[in-house]
């Protein structure tokens, strides 16, 4: 004879079947909207040959930056690679540059060869082996991506993988530099 369901197996019961559709569900879409501006901390990073320079000077260039934070050992992060570097063959010439800044102790040979693996050989990448950057930009986890205007202002972000190539994100950087759709 079956046993009858007790409470705590009805209540399992009941939030698997609400969870359920939400867990199938897809994943929202970027929320492509550009946010009130946010000045970048001054911060102390690094170039590739480790010289220290200041992260809020070299993003107030005129241009927009697209900046990605990354990691070798970050799995969606050597997915997302190669969509930034095609952004920034999209907007070649234009004032739109993509930067990297790896949050990795991994030295400048490790970070050359995680881009060598993932066929990017023409992205900036600027180095945080002190991880110096987490805390002022409340970075939670990566990849993060934010778009900084030209006076270094943050002026979008996005949090996990993305496809930076796909032609919605485009359009949208192109808004940012004037293009009509």
């Amino acid at each position: 004879m079956p046993r009858p369901l007790t409470a705590p197996v009805l209540l399992l019961a009941l939030l698997a079947a609400v969870a359920a559709p939400a867990l199938a569900a897809p994943a929202l879409a970027l929320q492509l909207e550009v946010s009130e501006p946010l000045p970048v901390p001054s911060v102390e990073i690094q170039d590739m040959a480790g010289q220290d320079f200041d992260l809020a000077a070299a993003v107030a260039t005129g241009e927009v930056v697209v900046l990605n934070f990354w990691a070798t050992w970050c799995a969606p992060c050597k997915r997302e690679m190669p969509t930034l570097a095609a952004l920034q063959d999209a907007f070649e010439g234009r004032p739109l540059v993509v930067r990297t800044l790896a949050m990795d102790r991994a030295g400048p040979e490790a970070l050359r060869a995680f881009m060598a693996d993932v066929d990017v050989n023409d992205l900036t990448i600027w180095r945080d082996p002190k991880m110096a950057t987490a805390q002022p930009l409340a970075i939670p986890g990566l990849p993060v991506t934010i778009v900084i205007d030209g006076q270094g202002n943050e002026i979008f972000r996005h949090a996990g993988y993305a496809d930076w190539a796909a032609p919605e994100i485009v359009a949208f950087l192109g808004g940012l530099l004037g293009d009509t759709p």
